[in-house]
């Protein structure tokens, strides 16, 4: 039986990719260097120290792990105070899933105090039972790490979970954590990567209470 559906942050709750690639385009622009996006494939659903490495090697930046990432961050939230959005349909599928009793809970790459900053921002941090960055558990996306830290807090097993994600590498961490995924995948990603999830949708507001219970159902 599903007791509990874990959201991923960026790009699920908020239309935050975009601004993370406006982050890293400013960043470069700094530095004289023009952005190419062949690397977005492999950076979306990375934690923040795989990341800043990502675009430390690929750009070759002289910088360390946590300048990139300090210097990231204070970029990001000065976007996030003029930019941000909550995805269309969030709040009432958050309602929608507080009200049919399942335990929520946000397992996120991003800092705890971007999460924090999020989840204030939009007045979030009542639904949710457990928030988890990628900054508490050893290895990022696609590791199955941060996935089964939540299950632990929520303390369900990772066969009662359903996850939702945008982004490859988080697609297979949660598979490799044995929970069952719901991919809205980012429109900027190949859309054939996204096989291993048990059901793709084309947006956030496609997802509802049925839609959950039926990946209970087709488990049986």
């Amino acid at each position: 039986m599903i007791k509990a559906v874990i959201f991923d942050m960026d790009g699920v709750m908020i239309d935050s990719e975009p601004i993370w690639e406006k982050t890293e385009k400013i960043l470069l622009k700094r530095r004289e260097i023009n952005y190419e996006p062949a690397y977005r494939e492999k950076i979306v659903g990375l934690n923040q120290r795989d990341s800043a490495l990502l675009l430390k090697e690929t750009f070759g930046l002289p910088e360390s792990i946590e300048e990139l990432i300090e210097e990231r961050i204070s970029i990001l939230l000065e976007l996030y105070k003029k930019e941000l959005k909550p995805i269309p349909g969030l709040i009432h599928l958050l309602e929608q899933l507080k009200g049919n009793g399942f335990l929520i809970a946000l397992a996120s790459s991003s800092p705890l105090r971007v999460i924090n900053f999020v989840l204030d921002q939009f007045s979030l941090k009542s639904f949710f039972s457990a928030i988890v960055s990628g900054e508490m558990v050893g290895r990022g996306k696609p590791y199955p790490d941060i996935y089964l830290y939540v299950a632990d807090k929520l303390r369900v097993t990772p066969n009662e979970c359903v996850v939702i994600e945008d982004s490859i590498n988080g697609v297979r961490a949660a598979k490799r954590a044995g929970m069952r995924c719901i991919a809205i995948p980012d429109k900027r990603l190949p859309l054939d990567k996204f096989t291993e999830a048990d059901v793709v949708v084309d947006r956030l507001s496609e997802v509802d209470v049925c839609l959950i219970n039926s990946l209970d159902e087709a488990s049986k």
